[in-house]
């Protein structure tokens, strides 16, 4: 079991998709292409982010596991080496913006870890977050040629309802603010962040849209300035990893699919 057991049906509930492939279907390239091309405006944000957040709750409240979660959760920690072995180029790119761009980068922030049970969601971690100040953060699902933006886009919507709800719920968690000084955020934006080639043949500004106004609400009900973004890597980023390079490209990075 996880803590989001059951979020999948509620997503493609909501977002109406056609059951092509295995659920959840929001899992496949077919779901994102035919969101990309779907006219009407997608509605009921606020009922499926406030049916998202009393899922999790509900999860762990009938979890049977009764020990405190990890206290990695939520930690501020930069993870700068990789295997040689480790290929993946997420991870290349992801341990070199950390190393580029200092102090204020980190990454693989664990967001569930054993929330109910011992070896549960260890994987459910944040891969990059910007702090640009004490108080307002940047969550980053970064990609380069895996899944698609609309799972990217998931993905970090549900580690931010996670924040929303470990935030909301710290002193039955046992959370310190002290060694979990992010918990204190009250400005924290969504971002899936990506190279431009990432993006093509794709359109999902209905869902930014939709993320963003919902988020806006939700967060406004629980003390925290919430908003969602697309962000496309700058003009000068270039696989070969180079500091200067990364720098730059995060320096120049931009929303994307803003609604007119």
């Amino acid at each position: 079991m996880s803590i989001l057991d059951g979020v999948g049906d509620l997503v493609d509930d909501w977002l109406e998709l056609d059951p092509k492939g295995k659920p959840p279907y929001y899992r496949h390239r077919a779901a994102a292409k035919a969101l990309s091309q779907r006219r009407s405006p997608i509605a009921g944000t606020k009922a499926f982010l406030d049916a998202t957040y009393a899922l999790i709750h509900r999860n762990w409240m009938n979890a049977s596991y009764a020990k405190p979660p990890s206290k990695e959760n939520w930690r501020w920690k930069r993870h700068l080496e990789l295997g040689e072995m480790n290929v993946s180029p997420e991870l290349q790119l992801e341990r070199a913006i950390v190393n580029a761009c200092g102090d204020d980068w980190s990454n693989q922030m664990p967001t569930a870890s054993g929330l109910i049970g011992p070896a549960v969601d260890k994987r459910a971690a944040v891969d990059l977050v910007y702090r640009k100040d004490a108080m307002t953060y940047s969550f980053i699902e970064l990609k380069v040629a895996s899944d698609t933006p609309l799972f990217a886009a998931i993905e970090i919507l549900m580690y931010g309802l996670l924040f929303v709800w470990s935030k909301n719920n710290q002193k039955e968690l046992g959370y310190d603010l002290k060694t979990q000084p992010v918990l204190v955020a009250d400005n924290v934006t969504l971002s899936v962040l990506a190279p431009s080639k990432y993006y093509e043949g794709f359109d999902l500004t209905a869902l930014a849209s939709a993320l963003n106004n919902g988020l806006v609400e939700f967060g406004q009900r629980n003390s925290v300035a919430l908003s969602f973004e697309f962000s496309q890597l700058g003009a000068d980023y270039a696989p070969d990893l180079q500091p200067e390079h990364v720098k730059l490209a995060i320096e120049d990075r931009r929303r994307i699919w803003i609604a007119e």
